[in-house]
C-alpha cells in the first residue's frame, strides 16, 4: 500500500534541487540514522561490494526489483545489458524514467505477471525485505519460480540482526516472531512513515529456499554482517 512515500519524494526533491533533506531511518530495535540521500544515487564505485558483485553476475533479461531511484538499471544499462527496473512508488517510477532508465514498471513485485520470464531478478538493498514479515518467505520463492526463465538466477541481499539480541551472556530473542521482523520508520522533512520490514539470515533463506526447489550459493559477506546469496532452480 502506497501511503506518504517518503522515499519517492526524497528522490524527487535530490533529482529536481527541490532542498532535498537527509532521510532519517530507524527501527524499533535501533537508534535513528542518517542516510543521505545522494547515496541513493550513488555510482558503481561508490557502491558495496555485494552490490558491485551482483551486477557483474547479472545476465540475460534483468529484473531490478525495488529499483529506486534507477541506480543499479542505469548501470546494467551502460553495459548494455537488458535491464528492467520494477518500481510500487510511482514517485520513484518518475524519476527513473527522467533520469534515462528505458524501461520502468510501477508495479508491486506480487502483483506483477508479465508474458515474458527473466534470466535474473535481484533483490538488492536488503531487497528480501519485501515480504515484510519472515512468514511469508514461501510466498516470494513462489513468485520467483513464476518470473524466472529456465535456467535463471535470483540474487539476494540481506542481513543477520542476531547480533541486536546480544547480552552479556548470550541471546534474548523474540519469543512471539522472528527476530529480524522490523517495524521500520523514516522521517523527510517533518514527515515520519512506518512499515514492516524484515532481515533474513543466511539459514533462514536457504530452508526457504530448498523447500520452494531452490539451489543456494553465497555470493558474498561483508565484515558487518550482510549477505548475498543466488538462488536457482533444481527443478
Amino acid at each position: 500500500m502506497i501511503e506518504k512515500d517518503l522515499f519517492g519524494k526524497a528522490l524527487l526533491d535530490y533529482w529536481t534541487n527541490n532542498e532535498p533533506e537527509d532521510l532519517i531511518t530507524w527501527t524499533h530495535l535501533t537508534e535513528p540514522e542518517v542516510l543521505p540521500v545522494a547515496y541513493l544515487f550513488r555510482n558503481f564505485d561508490e557502491m558495496p561490494a555485494s552490490e558491485q558483485i551482483a551486477l557483474q553476475k547479472s545476465y540475460g533479461k534483468i529484473l531490478d526489483v525495488g529499483a529506486g531511484s534507477g541506480l543499479h538499471s542505469l548501470y546494467l544499462q551502460q553495459q548494455n545489458k537488458d535491464a528492467t527496473a520494477l518500481e510500487w512508488s510511482p514517485v520513484s517510477s518518475k524519476v527513473m524514467r527522467e533520469r534515462g532508465v528505458k524501461k520502468v514498471i510501477n508495479q508491486n513485485f506480487f502483483e506483477y505477471n508479465p508474458k515474458e520470464q527473466y534470466d535474473t531478478i535481484l533483490f538488492l538493498m536488503n531487497g528480501v525485505g519485501i515480504v515484510q514479515k519472515a512468514k511469508f518467505l514461501d510466498k516470494l520463492f513462489i513468485k520467483i519460480d513464476e518470473l524466472l526463465a529456465a535456467g535463471g538466477q535470483a540474487i539476494i541481499h540481506s542481513s543477520d540482526l542476531k547480533y541486536l539480541y546480544e547480552t552479556g551472556s548470550g541471546y534474548l530473542m523474540p519469543e512471539n516472531n522472528y527476530y529480524g521482523d522490523l517495524q521500520f520508520f523514516i522521517k523527510y522533512k517533518g514527515e515520519t512513515e512506518i512499515f514492516d520490514w524484515t532481515y533474513i539470515d543466511e539459514n533462514t533463506l536457504q530452508i526457504f529456499a530448498r523447500q520452494n526447489g531452490f539451489e543456494v550459493e553465497k555470493l558474498h559477506e561483508s565484515d558487518e554482517g550482510d549477505f548475498l546469496i543466488r538462488v536457482t532452480s533444481i527443478m
